[in-house]
């Protein structure tokens, strides 16, 4: 009966040397035969592996991956008792041994790292010398670990199917970095089949939602379009022609692209057209918004919800910790509600058709070495990828980043879009095998038509005297670079009911509220004077007859003039550039201070020209990347964690790659702030519900991120509590969250700048 061994068989004959994978209450017919989940896996790995060209690697894997569950010290662990048991080294060394002295014996490596890490997370390789109690591959590969020799009584290895590497091409010129990311496909495939299985059986099937096809979302999607009249102007004229040739260029061959539209352009709705015409086209399963800053996911989710509803339409980053609810595989049966559940299983493994995320929650799954964050990769391939404001990917990851999308690209079936009105020189990031294709015919010539507003230099100026300019102004924006120094200028003003601020120490729903009530104003031609962080130079709506933004770089710059005469309703209109004089700032971000001396340098030079054009951007990311040193670009030295010189045969380090990669340096804490009575209403139930999945998720646009240091000076003067373990809260938003300006930080070392929400 070996290798093909059914359930029923063993229904048939329980007995005292039946090997089981999960128990499941104390009668053990209850309980799931080692086998069935083995085989169940195996199959199921193969069916996510098979789109991916691993369709027989990734059955090998899921097949041998519990063979340490035939140990007599897992039995028992699983009947109660209270014993360690190593299950996950057992099928990582029979591995090795199946494929040695074969053309293959050195990629089973990437196998067996793939099987030992299926708990524990992705390890590093390590090295001959490290001792068998280390954690890395090599040294647990030399383990001496409890006999597993039962599992030949069920499974032979060799009616395993042939061990198939598809064809790849190369991202770097030894081959290494594209192993790694095939090795990090494969986990991905073993884990997310293992979880899907497991779950599968504590909860009979239940679950996880059925979702409609792509072509059947981009129908609804046409049917909004073709419904929708829009006002005539020629802004709006020139937005249709924008959309109309992404619809065009959506039948091109898949690739890497990029969508270059000045400010105002539409590039939201535009490049989703293009995203859906272009899945159906290449029937793609997904569609990956990545955006830098959660505010502008937020905005931009919600205009997608309101035409499609929000059941296949998952957002997942940090305002809201789907984490928190994906730790226990037993879901209840009683869920919170089918949407929330449906959303909350989607986050583990992105299994939905369309997901809006942050560029620290993509690239993080892509170098995590945990099981949990690494599930979702295998659904970033046969996938379109749209990267709104592309320009924001931190510049000390870019080399890392743009090689993990290359692979993504080249060998996994998917499509990405470059998408931002400021396009950086990313060129010389991609292999040379991979062109980047340009989808609008006449990028200059669009910005020529866009243009409504020059810029002017006004050197240094002190805050007194900038207060006093937005002042003799009926309405105007002023965007800084610290949430110090917008605070500052908004007490400066005065409080007479037409100031504003906004940042990200507010949180979302009082953010929006307040963007509704300045876009009222504005429409009304009511006096309105808005001090901002950046939050307000990217995807927000707002259209201001006059701007002044703090010196940053030229893609700031252009970003913030993207909010004045956004409409084109004046023949003309100015952003002002100011250096700041203030006591406010007592030392800027590194990153901004020096994207804002090669701004100064590139306006010099277009002095009497206009800088809003792509001429002056391609200027400016040269001259940005040119005084870079080599490292700039991989500051964290993540890459050589797989581009090892003089390496005979793949030598990984996943662990230490993921210790490294982290492109917020400063960790963030989200805190609920229960400041209307909506929230105190969500979060009295919060405290009395079984289930809290629905009410979370509605807590999210309460939420507010903060800096770790700043979470914890705010803990230490009790002005937070934690419910459920997890949860933090404010506990007296009355006193410690201003109406204004948003929640109180007592410290804020290391918080001055906006930060890459999560």
């Amino acid at each position: 009966m070996k290798g093909n061994l059914t359930m029923e068989d063993h229904d048939n004959d329980l007995d005292a040397t039946a090997y089981y994978a999960h128990s499941f209450g104390e009668n053990k017919q209850d309980w799931q035969l080692l086998l069935a989940h083995l085989q169940n896996t195996a199959l199921l790995s193969a069916k996510l592996g098979e789109p991916l060209g691993l369709k027989n690697l990734a059955y090998i894997i899921g097949l041998l991956h519990d063979l340490g569950k035939y140990s007599n010290a897992f039995q028992q662990r699983l009947s109660g008792k209270s014993i360690s048991a190593d299950h996950s080294t057992a099928g990582a060394q029979e591995v090795t041994k199946i494929y040695k002295g074969t053309p293959i014996e050195p990629l089973s490596y990437l196998l067996a790292c793939c099987i030992a890490g299926h708990h524990s997370g992705l390890p590093d390789f390590g090295t001959v010398i490290d001792h068998e109690q280390d954690p890395t591959l090599l040294a647990r590969l030399e383990r001496q670990i409890e006999s597993y020799d039962a599992f030949r009584a069920e499974i032979s290895v060799t009616d395993l199917p042939k061990p198939l590497f598809p064809p790849l091409k190369q991202s770097t010129s030894s081959g290494a970095f594209t192993l790694s990311f095939l090795t990090r496909m494969l986990y991905s495939v073993l884990v997310d089949a293992d979880f899907l299985e497991t779950e599968s059986f504590y909860n009979k099937g239940f679950g996880r939602g059925c979702y409609p096809s792509l072509p059947e979302i981009q129908s609804q999607f046409q049917n909004f379009l073709d419904g929708t009249q829009f006002p005539e102007s020629p802004v709006n004229s020139m937005r249709e022609e924008i959309r109309r040739a992404c619809e065009k260029r959506a039948e091109d061959p898949q690739g890497l692209f990029s969508l270059t539209v000045p400010t105002g352009g539409g590039k939201t709705i535009s490049s989703m057209q293009f995203a859906l015409l272009h899945a159906k086209k290449h029937r793609l399963n997904r569609i990956i918004y990545v955006i830098p800053y959660v505010s502008i996911i937020e905005q931009n989710a919600q205009v997608f919800k309101n035409v499609l509803g929000d059941e296949f339409i998952l957002e997942h980053h940090s305002n809201f910790d789907w984490d928190n609810l994906n730790k226990d595989p037993k879901l209840s049966e009683e869920a919170d509600d089918s949407v929330t559940n449906k959303l909350r299983l989607a986050s583990e493994n992105w299994d939905i058709p369309i997901i809006f995320t942050t560029n620290v929650q993509f690239f993080k799954s892509l170098f995590a070495s945990r099981s949990s964050s690494s599930r979702k990769v295998h659904n970033m391939a046969n996938s379109v990828i749209i990267f709104d404001e592309a320009q924001m990917i931190p510049m000390g990851y870019l080399k890392v980043c743009l090689l993990a999308l290359s692979e993504l690209v080249l060998n996994y079936n998917s499509s990405a879009v470059l998408c931002t009105a400021t396009q950086p020189q990313f060129t010389q990031f991609f292999p040379k095998s991979l062109p980047v294709t340009e989808i609008m015919p006449n990028p200059d010539q669009l910005y020529e038509a866009f243009k409504r507003v020059s810029i002017e230099n006004l050197g240094k100026i002190e805050d007194e005297e900038l207060v006093r300019r937005l002042n003799a102004h009926k309405q105007a924006l002023c965007i800084v670079n610290t949430r110090k120094h917008a605070r500052k200028l908004f007490e400066l003003l005065p409080a007479d009911g037409r100031c504003f601020h906004l940042s990200t120490l507010m949180y979302p729903a009082h953010r929006q509220k307040t963007i509704c009530e300045i876009r009222k104003r504005l429409a009304l031609e009511e006096p309105c004077i808005v001090i901002s962080t950046q939050v307000m130079e990217a995807g927000v709506d707002l259209d201001f007859p006059v701007g002044y933004r703090a010196v940053a770089g030229l893609d700031s710059i252009i970003q913030a003039g993207g909010r004045v005469n956004r409409n084109r309703r004046l023949s003309e209109a100015k952003l002002y550039v100011f250096e700041p004089e203030t006591d406010a700032i007592k030392r800027l971000p590194g990153f901004i201070a020096q994207t804002g001396d090669v701004a100064r340098q590139v306006l010099r030079s277009w002095d009497g020209k206009d800088p809003i054009c792509l001429a002056a951007i391609k200027e400016y990311f040269q001259s940005l990347y040119g005084i870079q040193t080599s490292v700039a670009f991989d500051s964290a030295d993540v890459l050589r964690c797989f581009e090892k010189p003089g390496s005979r045969r793949p030598s990984f380090d996943f662990r230490t790659a993921a210790e490294r990669f982290k492109m917020i340096e400063s960790d963030t804490i989200g805190i609920i702030v229960p400041a209307d009575l909506v929230a105190k209403d969500l979060l009295q139930n919060l405290k009395w519900a079984e289930n809290t999945g629905s009410i979370l998720r509605k807590l999210q646009t309460f939420t507010v991120n903060v800096y770790l240091n700043e979470f914890k000076s705010l803990c230490d003067s009790g002005k937070v509590e934690v419910l459920n373990k997890h949860i933090p809260v404010l506990i007296n938003p009355k006193e410690d969250y201003h109406e204004s300006l948003g929640l109180n930080i007592l410290a804020s070392s290391g918080g001055d700048a906006i930060f890459y929400d999560s």
